[in-house]
């Protein structure tokens, strides 16, 4: 058994994983084209080996077994060879917490090829990489400790694209945050999720230059309405906008950017929002000043959102329910 099918065949996992991503090339390619590494609850991470140079070729993966035996993963991509091989190990009580790279476009002998430039592993230990050349567009993905579950993405002569498996303990994955870094205290942390049964009807943005304030609207299966507290908002924003949503729209994905706010509140803030949805896209509101973030997934998975808020939205990471 080769390639794809050996790779999934390896990777026996309940359905209890959420899908984030893909960042690169997010067209679906042939068969042969799609990898995928996911580990069982009682496995666990020792080692990627990655193949790169100006971009990166290849990835392979070296997990242990609940018997304390090594299995290697089929190699991801590596059609074309890299100049180095670098190995990242892992020691104990060691464990992926993000990643950030970048991506760009291909040359040489296979020019064109929207493909992952560099790419850095976060644990909760020290930050591996960037391997490969930090050319192109940035992204990041920080996760909760605990939360990995494997990579996935799409690969043939380089790593053409990559996204996250993560666990869905308790029926959610929470994947961000993205802006403020400080760990404030419970009264300035905000939560939105969504009931099995619910659907987000209408989201209302409070904005100026920064996004002072959101609102979401829901509503059930038997048209019961119900309105979540604001998040933030103890300085508005000029602006009051609304995100309405047809009964058969969701939200697919969210983009925006952080930047320090200006005037009397200062700190990371929530400068701009976009929200993607599998019809349209609404947005940005605020002003797009900053460090940008972007963060897709599965249709079928978006449960809420969660954050830091006071004066302003200083933070917002995502829930997102298992689909695999």
């Amino acid at each position: 058994m080769k390639g794809y099918d050996a790779l999934i065949a390896t990777s026996k996992v309940p359905k209890e994983v959420a899908q984030v991503g893909i960042w690169g090339r997010k067209s679906k390619g042939s068969r042969r084209n799609h990898w995928s590494f996911r580990l069982e609850n009682n496995h666990k991470l020792k080692k990627i080996t990655i193949d790169h140079g100006v971009l990166i070729y290849s990835l392979m993966f070296t997990y242990e077994d609940g018997k304390g035996c090594l299995h290697d993963s089929e190699k991801a991509g590596g059609w074309k060879g890299g100049d180095h091989l670098c190995e990242v190990t892992f020691d104990s009580g060691e464990e992926i917490i993000g990643i950030t790279g970048t991506v760009d476009v291909s040359t040489g002998d296979y020019p064109g090829y929207t493909i992952i430039a560099s790419l850095s592993f976060i644990t909760n230990k020290r930050t591996h990489g960037p391997f490969g050349q930090t050319t192109g567009t940035p992204f990041a993905v920080p996760w909760n400790k605990g939360s990995f579950a494997g990579f996935y993405g799409l690969a043939g002569y380089y790593i053409d694209g990559i996204g996250i498996f993560l666990k869905a303990s308790q029926e959610t994955a929470r994947v961000g945050l993205w802006g403020t870094e400080s760990s404030a205290g419970p009264q300035y942390r905000w939560s939105f999720c969504l009931e099995k049964n619910h659907k987000l009807t209408k989201i209302t943005i409070d904005h100026g230059d920064m996004i002072s304030s959101l609102m979401f609207t829901s509503e059930d299966c038997m048209g019961s309405v119900q309105v979540s507290n604001k998040a933030g908002g103890y300085n508005d924003g000029s602006t009051i906008s609304e995100v309405n949503l047809t009964w058969d729209e969701e939200i697919i994905e969210i983009s925006g950017t952080y930047s320090d706010s200006s005037g009397t509140y200062g700190g990371k803030t929530i400068s701009s929002l976009s929200f993607v949805t599998n019809k349209r896209s609404h947005g940005p509101f605020g002003c797009e000043t900053g460090t940008r973030f972007l963060v897709p997934w599965s249709k079928g998975s978006f449960a809420g959102f969660y954050g830091i808020a006071s004066y302003y939205v200083e933070g917002i990471g995502v829930y997102l329910r298992a689909t695999t």
